[in-house]
């Protein structure tokens, strides 16, 4: 299996991780048909019970993992959201549903479950799915509950642990405080690993979300010395790349080429192939061809035998065929010379480019030269919108192009670049701090 992104492991610490559901029907036949998700009935326990592993001394809690989950286990300092069913043998319908849209909270220190749930749930790491098989005596006891539950009664519980978090103990974290860093330190090691969670489920926006709230909190933390400094940064760095490795994987280069740029301010751009990977793929995918091609070579250099770039590297020289600006360029030229606000050959020149570039499912957006002339751009811009296009002036170059100076984006900005894209997600609006797809594990 590719392991794109790795991690040491750790509590989920987030605030959902769950799907919406847009849809309100709440009836009984609606919940039930959800819920079944995560199990079915069982006929007849004795034969399940080969099948599964004991979770406690007395095996009154038997368990067998149905979807593996990630991060370190469970303890009293957590606050746990669970989803589950429960079922009686041989019975169709479950007697006890908590859906996924609807989790149970449950403080693990004062939980209030039953014996079995609470063994069962402290077995399980977030984002597994288990089922478990409780003996009555962890239950619902000899008695029962009649007439909804019969004396002696075992059941099976599909469980799904949905989320956790630390239980606040020591109130907000203030970042102004001196000797801070450790608490910030174990702080940034759950966000990072609790976003390495969502990456494997392939929840990129919130692993993004986490990503960058650890990149902010790492910023703002007083260091009290150089070791801290260190840290600190061997953190960002680690931070940044799987920035651009899930901006990538949602389609917003753009935030990509900044996190790349971060990555050149603190020298760890031009010597890190997966790095420089992910930024040509972002320019790539915005039609930077020549700064793509740049950044892949050095990148080959340093992993000279990566199928994963040689991929790539067809990619784009196919792309750069297709959508090639310098004939955009070379029909400017021609306009200009012969005094004409847009020429016949230049418009044709875009309508092929405009073309292609819908039709390209590897390209989310695509710059155009910044020294068009306002006639130029106002027919570039009218082609858009009859062909349901975004047409967007941006400010900045998102291309750090040189090894050891900072992006042009931090030096040229008079100049301004005309972006074509095919969602308007406004994604210029860069929110990364203040500003091979493998996920670096977090060792420090």
């Amino acid at each position: 299996m590719n392991r794109e992104c790795t991690t040491t492991g750790s509590i989920l610490h987030i605030n959902e991780i769950y799907e919406e559901n847009d849809d309100n029907d709440t009836t009984e036949s609606k919940v039930f048909k959800t819920i079944d998700i995560l199990g079915e009935p069982v006929k007849n326990f004795e034969v399940l019970k080969n099948e599964l592993i004991p979770v406690d001394e007395n095996h009154y809690v038997i368990k067998k993992i149905l979807e593996t989950g990630g991060g370190m286990p469970l303890h009293d300092g957590c606050t746990v959201s669970i989803a589950f069913s429960g079922y009686w043998e041989n019975e169709l319908q479950p007697f006890d549903v908590m859906s996924l849209n609807n989790p149970m909270t449950v403080d693990l220190k004062d939980s209030g479950l039953l014996p079995g749930l609470d063994i069962a749930v402290r077995s399980m790491l977030v984002g597994e799915i288990s089922l478990f098989l409780f003996s009555y005596k962890v239950m619902y006891g000899e008695m029962g509950i009649p007439p909804r539950i019969k004396p002696k009664s075992d059941c099976v519980f599909y469980i799904k642990l949905v989320k956790s978090m630390l239980t606040p103990k020591e109130g907000a974290l203030n970042l102004n405080e001196p000797n801070t860093f450790q608490r910030v330190h174990h702080e940034v090691k759950l966000l990072y690993s609790s976003g390495y969670s969502l990456y494997k489920i392939k929840n990129f926006s919130l692993a993004i979300h986490l990503f960058n709230k650890a990149v902010r909190i790492l910023h703002k933390c007083r260091l009290a010395d150089e070791e801290d400094e260190k840290i600190q940064e061997k953190l960002l760095i680690k931070l940044y790349i799987n920035l651009a490795i899930c901006y990538n994987k949602i389609n917003k280069p753009l935030k990509t080429c900044i996190a790349c740029n971060e990555l050149n301010r603190l020298n760890s751009l031009w010597n890190n192939a997966k790095a420089l990977l992910q930024n040509a793929r972002a320019l790539r995918m915005i039609g930077q061809f020549d700064e793509a091609e740049k950044k892949l070579r050095k990148a080959e250099i340093l992993s000279p035998n990566s199928e994963e770039m040689k991929t790539e590297a067809k990619l784009l020289q196919k792309l750069k065929v297709s959508c090639n600006k310098s004939k955009l360029l070379a029909e400017k030229t021609i306009g200009l010379a012969q005094h004409s606000a847009v020429s016949d050959n230049f418009k044709v020149e875009v309508e092929n480019l405009i073309s292609n570039f819908k039709e390209n499912i590897n390209l989310c957006k695509l710059t155009l030269p910044y020294n068009l002339d306002t006639a130029e751009v106002e027919f570039i811009k009218s082609t858009c919108i009859r062909e349901n296009l975004f047409f967007n002036k941006i400010e900045k170059d998102f291309v750090s192009s040189k090894q050891e100076e900072l992006s042009t984006c931090e030096k040229n900005t008079d100049n301004k670049h005309y972006l074509l894209g095919k969602e308007n997600d406004m994604e210029t609006e860069i929110d990364i701090a203040n500003s091979n797809d493998e996920i670096f594990k977090l060792l420090i």
